[in-house]
């Protein structure tokens, strides 16, 4: 009986041990051109890819887009009891559709993001503010560059799972 208490307990601590290394993560993304849902995939401690979809200028279209991040700076002595201070940045692309009275179409474009935020201690929930700038081209009935994605300046909300 008592062995088989003993290899529970071990392969409980092993399975939460992994659960803190887990790759994946989920989030929101509330910008002033894009509300986005977001998954990250962590390849390690310093890049992650991060793919998103939602909404484009609030109720204008829909945008899709994948970066590719860089974990540049972390800071854990900041608040060593609240949580470690990361820095990150990226690069990638968004696709989506427009329709509003100045364009209508197909977009793309590239995108970035530079954040800055704090990745609690104790729990695995991430809370930053970031830039996600997207230089979009609409290809369709009424083409052009749209601005409005330039200025995405955003709260993103990210739960390690």
């Amino acid at each position: 009986m008592k062995k088989k208490i003993l290899t529970l307990l071990l392969g409980m601590a092993a399975l939460t041990g992994w659960a803190q290394r887990t790759p994946h993560a989920l989030g929101l993304h509330f910008g002033a051109a894009t509300i986005d849902l977001e998954y990250q995939y962590h390849f390690s401690q310093k890049n992650f890819l991060d793919v998103t979809a939602g909404v484009f200028n609030l109720d204008d279209g829909f945008s899709a887009s994948a970066l590719y991040n860089w974990n540049i700076r972390e800071w854990s002595n900041w608040t060593p009891r609240g949580g470690t201070w990361k820095l990150w940045g990226g690069v990638g692309g968004a696709v989506g559709g427009l329709s509003c009275p100045d364009y209508d179409g197909f977009l793309f474009g590239p995108a970035a993001d530079l954040g800055f935020g704090i990745t609690f201690r104790g729990a695995p929930v991430t809370l930053g503010l970031d830039y996600r700038p997207v230089v979009a081209f609409v290809v369709g009935g009424n083409s052009g560059v749209v601005t409005q994605g330039f200025w995405n300046f955003g709260l993103t909300l990210t739960y390690r799972f």
